[in-house]
């Protein structure tokens, strides 16, 4: 699980938008998913999925 400090600060690399958290990242402007691993967000624009 992310921590609270974390996800206060955390944007999506691409628009600078709000991230939503459930398992994953999720930024609904870009509509992408950023994986989230051993609680390491991969915030890397080439690896994110489209949702």
């Amino acid at each position: 699980m992310l921590s609270r400090q974390l996800l206060d600060v955390i944007a999506c690399p691409k628009c600078k938008g709000n991230l939503e958290y459930r398992k994953d990242l999720f930024c609904r402007k870009c509509r992408l998913k950023f994986k989230v691993e051993d609680d390491i967000p991969n915030m890397l624009l080439e690896e994110a999925e489209r949702f």
